[in-house]
């Protein structure tokens, strides 16, 4: 055994026999992934060499004017080296410059400087890159965090460094041949933002015989001349800042200075061997190896340390404010969190716990410049991908012990992303101006409608997850209730979570409905991708499907269907359709993130020998090494998405409800993984008889006790453990007792029944009415928040009569309006009556604020009284005479 110590962290590092492959790092290929294109996807990677959630991305290109697919497995011919920060194809990439070395002559034509070179010739590792052209030019390529130290082998005795980038780039260069100094700064090109600009600085070993800018090219087009001997060395050290030209040379002295080339590389690859070697395996081919070190690598790739040591100072510039501007502090960039809240933030909160606080701080921080949690950092704003998950991530984390960072600002992002609409799509929750009211997120208002709705719901059950361990128990309250409104878009007639419009009815009639059709109200899926997306509260699902065999039936229903797939509203077939048909499992659609969760539905329906059987087939068939063909993945290899959940997955458990610290048991895939925990603890998981045969549980020990439930607590994890798996060709009952089970918001048989606005239908009376302009009582009740009941008094009452006969309100909701706070109210009473004559006082409120606008508040009241009439009484505003509401529930059964 050995000790490494990196990234502040220290493991034991087995030396494997039976193999030359020594070290964790050795096993990881980075080329995995990258045989993909926009049509297909077998991971959609490039071969970033980075240290662990780095600043920079360094990486070769086959096609030098992509801002996507920047290296393609099939090609034979690189036709630069950049610096990148791309997180996603999809997104594509922004701050890059590249160099690309020649010999004899300077090429600036892109197809024709190409150098041809054949993968036996590369090695792609995460903590390095080397290749060696057919024409005997070799680059090397080794990554600190903001800088990298490059070594060029040239074969002859005039070589060149030509420096470059994309097309359509402002950028400027200064080539200082005296002091052998090339800098300047590109700016951010595509990206979503816009980003910060990117200054670059660069030394060489050897002194610059010649340079010179390339005039009718790009603005940083240029090139400098080295007189070489055949087979001599050079060495570049260049550096990035988002801040200046000053900052990258000292991020360049503070990083790399007079270290050599082979000591930059050593201590990257220390780096990612004190992360990966925080797993340990036994019972694994080096394939097998190949497997999980890659996927480690790509679960630490992401997010990206934006931030940088000014004087002692972390600082950075901000990609979510106007201009940029300096702050203090730590920054995290490139997550979409759509994907990575499934897997990738727990393994964090697992092995990683403080940098997963140091992380999670550095969003807030994000929140704290811009006023919102990105949905999709890249780095800043984007209007892509639904949900705003980084809502459960924050919940999860804190349950789960992280504490280092700001949970009171990331509670307050939390709300304003689940309590208040947003004109900007980009930030925020789609469609709030009438789903907190209408319980659903309406087709008609929100495409992709059920999708958001769903995963709405996961993340107000972690808001209240969070309430509650904050003492927040008022917010805990409303939003627990408001987890269970999935079952408003659950349609018994076809079995489906479906599409609803804002009047109540279906997208479809029942006789259009198509299961697998693709699009419309689902993102990226179709209606069995989306079927079981209730983990929060899996006894309440399956009460849907009318109890727990239901579920296991609805289950086993999926990965029966025909996997055929219908276009639908996507008007023609995308990648994520092939790769879901190329999965062969029926419907369920391992190539992509909304199943992710489905295996380990099973647990809630108390079979969760079907989980065993079925978790094997899925890690066998959608994990490739990609050893010589840069196969990987079945699908998007969302920033370490799909790696984590590999690693949850061998690892035998998984979190399959994001808010609750536990994970549901699955099936351990080695015969031994050994966890070791930052605390120092080890996770032992024992399975001596694991096989492809023998893959189904028959018993389990933990610490040397029996254990018979299919879920593990966090806290039975996080000290260290045995777990111990007796496994065998078999199905067995264990884990299926009623007992066994995860933990759900709803007890007993009966379908959830939330609170909802008990206040449609009836008439409305106020002290003062402004009906005329628009702005009348109506309007206080008309579930939008985009109007508003509006009174020329400062002390206004406002009364709905219920229809129907009296209803029992637990809670109650004020919005606040678009303009003037100081029409807020501050001070106000709830009364309820059933004559109109008589009235009780059911809550008073005093020192309240709407910090933003439209912003919905969610008050409880201790009432067990069912009354026919509640009257608002407005008892003092925030300074002005007139008084505003844009909405008012009235929340009961």
């Amino acid at each position: 055994m050995r000790g490494l110590t990196g990234l502040g962290l220290s493991v034991l590092l087995p030396l494997w026999t039976g193999t030359a492959l020594a070290l964790p790092s050795d096993f990881v290929n980075t080329l995995r992934g990258s045989n993909s294109s926009g049509g297909y996807s077998r991971g959609n990677t490039f071969p970033a060499t980075a240290v662990p959630f780095g600043f920079n991305f360094w990486t070769p290109m086959t096609d030098a004017n992509s801002k996507s697919w920047i290296y393609d497995f099939n090609r034979s011919a690189i036709q630069a080296f950049t610096i990148s920060h791309m997180p996603s194809p999809w997104m594509s990439d922004r701050q890059t410059f590249q160099v690309m070395p020649q010999s004899g002559s300077v090429t600036v034509d892109r197809a024709t400087r190409g150098a041809a070179f054949s993968h036996a010739n590369e090695t792609a590792r995460a903590h390095s890159y080397s290749v060696k052209f057919n024409n005997g030019i070799q680059t090397e390529i080794a990554p600190t965090d903001h800088a990298a130290s490059w070594r060029f082998t040239f074969p002859g005795t005039s070589s060149y460094l030509l420096f470059d980038t994309v097309d359509g780039v402002n950028g400027s260069i200064t080539l200082d041949k005296a002091n052998g100094v090339v800098s300047g700064y590109t700016d951010h090109a595509t990206g979503w933002g816009p980003a910060p600009r990117m200054y670059f600085y660069a030394k060489f070993s050897k002194a610059i015989a010649e340079s010179a800018n390339v005039t009718g090219q790009r603005a940083v087009t240029s090139w400098v001349r080295f007189s070489t001997t055949a087979g001599e060395k050079v060495t570049m050290s260049i550096a990035t800042s988002f801040i200046s030209v000053a900052q990258a040379q000292s991020n360049l002295s503070q990083e790399i200075g007079t270290k050599s080339f082979d000591t930059v590389k050593q201590e990257a690859q220390d780096a990612w061997n004190a992360l990966l070697g925080k797993i340990e395996v036994e019972g694994a081919t080096d394939d097998q190896k190949t497997i999980l070190y890659s996927n480690m690598y790509r679960s630490f790739l992401y997010p990206n340390s934006a931030w940088e040591n000014v004087n002692g100072t972390p600082t950075y510039a901000s990609p979510y404010a106007s201009g940029h501007p300096l702050k203090t502090g730590k920054v995290y960039v490139n997550n979409g969190f759509w994907d990575t809240y499934r897997t990738t933030w727990p393994l964090y909160a697992l092995l990683i716990p403080t940098r997963t606080g140091e992380m999670l701080d550095g969003f807030v921080n994000g929140y704290k410049d811009g006023g919102w949690v990105t949905r999709w950092s890249a780095p800043g704003y984007a209007n892509i991908m639904v949900g705003t998950n980084s809502d459960v991530i924050f919940a999860d984390a804190y349950l789960k012990g992280v504490r280092n960072f700001d949970v009171s600002a990331a509670y307050d992002s939390m709300l304003r992303n689940a309590m208040s609409y947003s004109s900007d799509p980009a930030r925020g929750r789609k469609g709030m101006n009438r789903s907190i009211f209408l319980g659903y997120t309406p087709q008609d208002v929100v495409g992709e409608s059920t999708s958001w709705s769903l995963e709405g719901y996961l993340n107000d059950f972690g808001i209240a997850q969070l309430a509650q361990a904050l003492g927040r128990t008022e917010d805990a309250q409303y939003f627990l209730n408001r987890s269970l409104n999935y079952v408003n878009i659950f349609s018994s007639s076809v079995g489906f979570f479906r599409g609803k419009n804002s009047n109540g009815s279906w997208r479809t009639s029942d006789a259009d409905f198509k299961a697998n059709r693709w699009g419309c109200e689902y993102t990226e899926g179709n209606a069995w991708h989306y079927s079981v997306l209730a983990p929060q509260d899996g006894q309440g699902l399956a009460n849907l499907y009318f109890g727990k065999s239901g579920l296991a039936n609805k289950l086993d229903a999926l990965f029966a269907a025909p996997r055929d797939y219908d276009v639908g509203c996507y008007g023609g077939v995308i990648h994520e359709m092939v790769e879901a048909y190329d999965v062969n499992m029926g419907q369920y659609a391992h190539s992509n993130q909304p199943v992710h969760h489905t295996l380990y539905m099973y647990s809630y329906a108390g079979t969760p020998w079907r989980i065993q059987q079925r978790v094997r087939d899925v890690i066998n068939t959608g994990y490739q090494s990609g050893l010589g063909n840069g196969y990987g993945y079945l699908g998007d290899e969302d920033n370490g998405e799909m790696s984590a959940w590999y690693l949850f997955s061998a690892m035998g458990f998984y979190p399959v409800s994001m808010g609750r610290p536990e994970y549901a048991i699955g099936a351990p895939y080695f015969t031994k993984m050994t966890v070791h925990l930052e605390n120092g603890k080890d996770l032992v998981i024992n399975a001596p008889n694991v096989s492809n045969t023998n893959r189904y549980i028959q018993s389990v020990a933990l610490n040397g006790q029996a254990y018979t439930r299919n879920y593990l607590p966090h806290s039975a994890l996080v000290n260290g453990a045995i777990l111990d798996f007796n496994m065998g060709s078999a199905a067995t009952v264990w884990g299926s007792g009623s007992a066994d089970v995860p933990v759900s918001i709803t007890t007993g048989t009966a379908v959830p029944q939330p609170l909802a606005d008990v206040a449609k239908g009836g008439t409305i009376s106020a002290s003062g009415d402004n009906a005329a302009s628009g702005e009348g009582t109506a309007q206080g009740f008309d579930d939008n928040s985009l109007t508003k009941w509006l009174a020329f008094q400062s002390t206004p009452w406002i009364r709905y009569q219920l229809t129907g006969g009296a209803k029992t309100v637990k809670m109650y909701t004020l919005t606040s309006a678009n303009d003037f706070p100081g029409r807020d109210p501050k001070a106000w009473t709830l009364q309820a009556s059933n004559d109109g004559t008589t009235w009780v006082t059911l809550d008073t409120r005093t020192g309240q604020d709407f910090p933003w606008r439209y912003q919905t508040r969610a008050f409880t009241i201790n009432n067990a009284t069912a009354y026919s009439q509640y009257r608002l009484q407005i008892n003092e505003t925030h300074g002005d005479s007139i008084t505003q509401l844009a909405e008012i529930e009235l929340l009961g059964k």
